[in-house]
């Protein structure tokens, strides 16, 4: 298995093993904890995100409603605000805006042809209901690819290294931060072969690592020091804005 540990670790910590506790994510689940806003700076960046998907329905009359547009829904949560009415599972959105992105056009439309090929996107962005109530748009901030076409399983986190560095195992260098939450936790690393991706796919996703910060969804794990890790059966990495 390889995991990425960082942190400076001395050969005498490398040979001290310990049992691994039983892996209880306390990050998993729903509950008033997670907050509906960000309680400071840092919680508030990872707000906002949500699943992107197309309306992929077949329908036997055209009727305007079946297989348009596209529907948004919040990772980790079992809820979103549509409009002014109750909260729902997702949202129906007939268009979305990319122009927050900064993305040229042309780009732009090529994230969406690939959502409404069956790609699935996260994404960072805001539900736009009209002012007459009329329908819903979405407008999108950034775009989240995964390292595979289809959904993951498992929480979604914003992992991010945090600095810490240390001379003895386990070391805490990562932080991790569930999305549309409050809640965090310290890791020693993420695991990202399990899921499937390229070696090049993994290669970016540790260096998103130390910069924008990478989204893993998956399960608690620990390292054979007692330190908490994630396993990924998918990553997302942020796309690009092209140089223009």
């Amino acid at each position: 298995m390889r995991t990425l540990l960082t942190g400076l670790l001395i050969a005498s910590a490398l040979g001290a093993c310990t049992d691994s506790p039983t892996a209880t994510d306390e990050l998993a689940g729903e509950s008033a904890a997670d907050g509906e806003a960000g309680k400071d700076d840092l919680a508030s960046a990872v707000f906002d995100y949500f699943e992107l998907r197309p309306d992929s329905r077949q329908c036997l009359v055209a009727d305007g409603e079946c297989g348009v547009g596209f529907y948004v829904s919040r990772p980790n949560r079992t809820t979103v605000k549509c409009g002014r009415g109750p909260m729902q599972r997702e949202c129906k959105v007939y268009t979305v805006d990319w122009r927050g992105t900064a993305m040229p056009a042309s780009v732009a439309k090529s994230y969406e042809d690939r959502v409404r090929a069956g790609e699935h996107l996260v994404v960072r962005g805001s539900v736009v209901p009209a002012p007459n109530d009329a329908g819903i748009s979405f407008a999108v901030r950034e775009i989240w690819v995964g390292s595979s076409t289809e959904p993951g399983d498992g929480v979604f986190a914003m992992v991010k290294d945090n600095g810490i560095r240390c001379v003895r195992a386990p070391c805490p260098s990562l932080t991790e931060r569930k999305l549309n939450s409050n809640l965090s936790a310290q890791l020693t690393g993420v695991e990202l072969d399990d899921s499937g991706a390229t070696q090049d796919q993994i290669d970016r996703a540790y260096e998103q690592l130390y910069s924008e910060g990478l989204i893993v969804v998956g399960y608690r794990d620990y390292d054979r020091f007692g330190g908490k890790t994630r396993t990924a059966n998918t990553f997302y990495t942020r796309a690009p804005v092209p140089l223009h």
